[in-house]
C-alpha cells in the first residue's frame, strides 16, 4: 500500500548569535524548539529503520514524522540533541565520515567559510578569477573564467549569482584534483586559520556520534567526502560508499547502519545498485517540497523525498503534500 510520510531536512541549527557571519544561513535554535513543540503535539517521531518494520501494517506510520539532520555539525550534539531529548523526540543524523573520523575539513564547508568571511561574494569571485589565470586553469579546462561565470552564475531562490557561482565552481565544475587545489588556494587567501581549527569547530567527534546512538538517535551515511556521487564512476562510488559504511559499522556499537543520504541529492542507477550491495535499505533525497511517498512493503526505500525546513510553515499549515 502506498504511504505518505513527512521527512524534514535540517542542516545548521544554532543560536543566531553563533553564526559565522550575517551571511551564514542557520536555523535559529529558538525557532527550532518552537517547531519541535508544534510537531510534538501533532506527530510521533520515528526513525528510518522504523520504516523497515512496517510491512503491511500501514497504521504504524499514521501521524508520524521523521526528522533528519545532515552534515555532522557540532550543532547536533550542542543544541539539537538536548532539544530532542527534552521533548522525547528522535532523529536521524547523516554524517560525512571523512570529516568525523578522519578529521578533514570538507570542501563544502570551505565554501561556507568563504561565503561567511569578510570578503563579499563579488570579491571572492574576483580572487577566484585571478587565481584561475595564475594557475593556468583555462588551458586545462578549455573554458575561460568569464564563460564559466556566464554559464553558472545564475541567481536562484537561495543564492545571488556570485554565491551560486562560487558553490558550483568549487563543487563540480572542474576535475576533482584540480578543483581541490584551486579551492585550497582561494581558501588560503581568505582565511589565515588552520584547517584543523575549523574541523574542531564544525564537526562532531567519534565520541559524539556514540553519544547520539546511546540516546536513541539513528546514524546514517552522508557519503565519505561529501561529493556529488552522480559525477563519479561506479568504481569511485563503490570506494566512497564502502569506506563510509565501514566507518559507521566500526563506530556504531549496537548495530549496522542501513540508511543513506546522498550529498547534494546527487545519485544515479550505479549509486542505487551499490547501496543495495552494501545492504543499505533506506535513502533520502533533496526534493524539498513534498512528502515521501512509498510502498512500505518494498524491499528497500532508497529514494524518499524530504521537505526542506525553509518550507516548514507551508508544511505545518497543510499547503502541500
Amino acid at each position: 500500500m502506498l504511504m505518505k510520510l513527512p521527512i524534514l531536512m535540517y542542516h545548521y541549527v544554532r543560536p543566531n548569535g553563533m553564526r559565522l557571519s550575517e551571511r551564514h544561513h542557520v536555523l535559529d535554535l529558538d525557532l527550532f524548539e518552537q517547531q519541535l513543540d508544534v510537531m510534538a503535539q501533532k506527530f510521533e517521531f520515528i526513525l528510518g529503520n522504523d520504516l523497515l518494520a512496517v510491512g503491511d501494517d500501514t497504521s504504524a506510520l499514521e501521524n508520524s514524522i521523521w526528522l533528519t539532520f545532515d552534515d555532522g555539525y557540532r550543532d547536533c550534539i550542542d543544541y539539537v540533541l538536548p532539544s530532542l531529548l527534552k521533548r522525547k523526540a528522535r532523529g536521524t543524523f547523516y554524517i560525512p565520515t571523512e570529516a568525523i573520523f578522519e578529521r578533514k575539513l570538507l570542501d563544502v564547508n570551505k565554501i561556507h567559510i568563504l561565503l561567511s568571511s569578510s570578503f563579499t561574494p563579488k570579491e571572492i569571485v574576483k580572487i577566484a578569477g585571478e587565481l584561475y589565470s595564475e594557475m593556468g586553469l583555462e588551458s586545462i579546462s578549455k573554458i575561460t573564467f568569464d564563460e564559466l561565470f556566464r554559464n553558472h552564475g545564475i541567481a536562484n531562490l537561495w543564492n545571488d549569482a556570485e554565491t551560486e557561482f562560487i558553490k558550483k565552481l568549487f563543487q563540480k565544475l572542474l576535475p576533482t584534483e584540480i578543483r581541490k587545489k584551486y579551492l585550497a588556494s582561494v581558501f588560503s587567501q581568505v582565511t589565515a586559520r588552520s584547517e584543523s581549527s575549523w574541523v574542531d569547530e564544525f564537526y562532531l567527534t567519534p565520541d559524539d556520534v556514540q553519544t547520539l546512538v546511546e540516546n536513541g538517535m539513528e546514524i546514517g551515511s552522508h557519503g565519505h567526502s561529501h561529493e556529488w556521487l552522480a559525477e563519479m564512476t561506479a568504481d569511485r562510488q563503490l570506494e566512497e560508499l564502502s569506506k563510509s559504511f565501514a566507518h559507521l559499522d566500526n563506530a556504531i556499537s549496537d548495530g549496522k547502519s542501513h540508511s543513506m543520504c546522498c550529498p547534494f541529492g546527487s545519485y544515479n542507477d550505479d549509486t542505487l545498485s551499490i547501496l543495495r550491495s552494501l545492504e543499505v535499505r533506506v535513502g533520502v533525497l533533496n526534493r524539498i517540497e513534498t512528502y515521501a511517498s512509498f510502498d512500505a512493503s518494498a524491499p528497500d526505500l532508497l529514494e524518499l523525498d524530504r521537505i526542506d525546513i525553509m518550507f516548514f510553515d507551508k508544511f505545518i499549515n497543510g499547503e502541500f503534500d
